[in-house]
C-alpha cells in the first residue's frame, strides 16, 4: 500500500501538469495537441489553425509552456504540426527555462537561443501512442476567395480582365488528408465564355506525408486551377537547418472546363508535366533563391528561376525564365489579408484566406502565346509563398521583431 501511495504522488502530479500544458495550448487555439513526459523532459505537439501565418502562432505557444507553473520539467519539446504533418521542431532546455523562469531573461532572449530544426522524428515517436487533444479532423473551413485576372496582350481592349468569387469547402479528413470543393461565380469580366459561367475551382482530395526525417510527400487528385484535371505527386527534401530544399513533381492531366453551355467537359487526352530543382534560404536577407528545370503542360520545355523577398508575411518577388529558346519574366508577391486571429472552434468556421497571391507574368508576343508556352497549374486554391513557411531562420527572425518590437 505505501508503494501505491508513493506511485500516484509521482504520477499525479506529473499528469496534472501535462494537462496544464494541453490546457493551455487549448485555451490559444491550439490543436491536434499530443503531450507526454520521460524524465523530466516535455513533448509536446500541436496544430496553429487559429493565427495568421507560421511564426505568430509558434511565438503564442512557446510563451505559453514557459510559465512559471509548469516547474517540473527540465527540458520541454515542441513539434508545430500542419494538418497533422510534423514541420518544426523547437527544443527548450533546462537552462534556457530556468533562465527565463528565474527572471534573468526574457521573451527575446527566448527566442533567440531556442532551438529550432527540421528533425522531428524523435518528439514524433515520443507521442505516437498520446491521446489527442482538440482534434482538427472534420472540421470544415468555408474559405471566401476573392479572384482577379488581368491580361493585356490583345489588340481590341486594354486589359482583359476577371473578377470572381469562389469560395471553397475544405474538410481535414485525417492525418495529412484534405478535401477541396471550390466553386468559381464570376462577378464582372469583359471576356466571352467560360469566364461568364459559374463553374468548378479547385475540387481535389490531397494527401501530405513525412517520409522519414528529411522527406516530405504529397499527391493531389481531382480538378486544378488553370483547366486542369487529373492527378499530381511532389517529393522535398529538406535537411535539418531547412537552409536548401531540393524537390521534384510530376503530373499526369488533361482539360477540364466549361466552354458552352452544355456544362462541364473533361476532355481524356492526357499531358504530362514534370519540375526538378531547388531552392536556397539567406538568413540575412530573408530571401529566398530557387531555380527549377520544367517540362509544361503542352510539352514545351524550360528553366525558371525565382527570387523571394520574405517581409515578415509578406512576400515579394521576381522571376525569369528560358523556355524553348523564348524569354518571359515578371514578378509575383503574397499580401495578408485582414485577420491575424481567426475563430477554429466550430465544426463549420467561415473565414476569408489568410493571404492573397498573384503572379504577373511578360507573356511576350508570337510563338511563346501561340504554342502557349510555359503553362502550369496549383492542385490547391491557397497556394502562395508565404503560407506554411516554417523555416527555421525565418520563424527566429520575426517572432524576435514580432514580439520584442526589434
Amino acid at each position: 500500500m505505501r508503494r501505491l501511495l508513493i506511485l500516484l504522488l509521482i504520477i499525479v502530479p506529473a499528469g496534472g501538469i501535462q494537462a496544464q500544458l494541453s490546457t493551455r495550448l487549448q485555451a490559444l487555439g491550439m490543436e491536434n495537441i499530443r503531450t507526454a513526459e520521460t524524465d523530466g523532459t516535455a513533448f509536446v505537439s500541436f496544430e496553429n489553425n487559429t493565427y495568421r501565418g507560421t511564426y505568430r502562432g509558434i511565438g503564442k505557444a512557446v510563451e505559453a509552456v514557459m510559465q512559471d507553473s509548469l516547474t517540473t520539467y527540465k527540458d520541454i519539446q515542441l513539434i508545430i504540426t500542419d494538418n497533422g504533418i510534423p514541420q518544426l521542431c523547437i527544443s527548450l532546455p533546462e537552462a534556457l527555462i530556468t533562465d527565463y523562469r528565474t527572471g534573468r531573461i526574457g521573451l527575446r532572449e527566448v527566442y533567440a537561443r531556442m532551438k529550432l530544426s527540421y528533425d522531428t522524428e524523435e518528439v514524433t515517436r515520443r507521442l505516437q501512442h498520446t491521446p489527442e487533444q482538440n482534434a482538427s479532423v472534420w472540421k470544415v473551413d468555408i474559405v471566401l476567395y476573392p479572384e482577379l485576372t488581368l491580361q493585356n496582350f490583345t489588340f481590341d481592349k486594354l486589359y482583359s480582365y476577371e473578377l470572381n468569387f469562389a469560395p471553397a469547402a475544405q474538410w481535414t479528413l485525417w492525418k495529412g488528408g484534405m478535401l477541396t470543393a471550390q466553386v468559381v461565380i464570376p462577378l464582372s469580366t469583359n471576356k466571352k465564355g467560360e469566364a461568364e459561367r459559374i463553374r468548378p475551382g479547385v475540387i481535389a482530395l490531397s494527401q501530405e506525408a513525412r517520409l522519414g526525417k528529411h522527406f516530405f510527400g504529397r499527391v493531389a487528385a481531382g480538378n486544378f486551377t488553370d483547366n486542369r484535371f487529373g492527378v499530381q505527386a511532389e517529393m522535398a527534401y529538406r535537411p535539418t537547418n531547412g537552409r536548401w530544399q531540393l524537390d521534384a513533381a510530376v503530373g499526369s492531366t488533361s482539360y477540364s472546363g466549361v466552354p458552352d453551355d452544355e456544362g462541364w467537359y473533361i476532355s481524356t487526352r492526357q499531358r504530362i508535366n514534370a519540375s526538378v530543382g531547388g531552392s536556397v534560404f539567406v538568413p540575412k536577407l530573408n530571401m529566398e533563391l530557387a531555380v527549377h528545370a520544367n517540362r509544361y503542360i503542352y510539352g514545351d520545355m524550360g528553366v525558371r528561376g525565382d527570387c523571394t523577398h520574405h517581409f515578415g508575411e509578406y512576400a515579394i518577388g521576381i522571376y525569369g525564365m528560358v523556355v524553348e529558346g523564348e524569354l518571359n519574366g515578371g514578378f509575383h508577391f503574397a499580401i495578408p489579408l485582414p485577420g491575424k486571429k481567426r475563430n477554429h472552434r466550430h465544426r463549420v468556421n467561415v473565414r476569408l484566406p489568410e493571404y492573397y497571391a498573384a503572379e504577373y507574368s511578360m507573356e511576350p508576343w508570337g510563338r511563346y502565346i501561340d504554342q502557349r508556352m510555359g503553362r502550369t497549374y496549383h492542385t490547391r486554391p491557397d497556394e502562395n509563398r508565404s503560407q506554411r513557411l516554417y523555416q527555421p531562420d525565418f520563424v527566429r527572425y520575426y517572432l524576435l521583431k514580432e514580439y520584442t518590437g526589434q
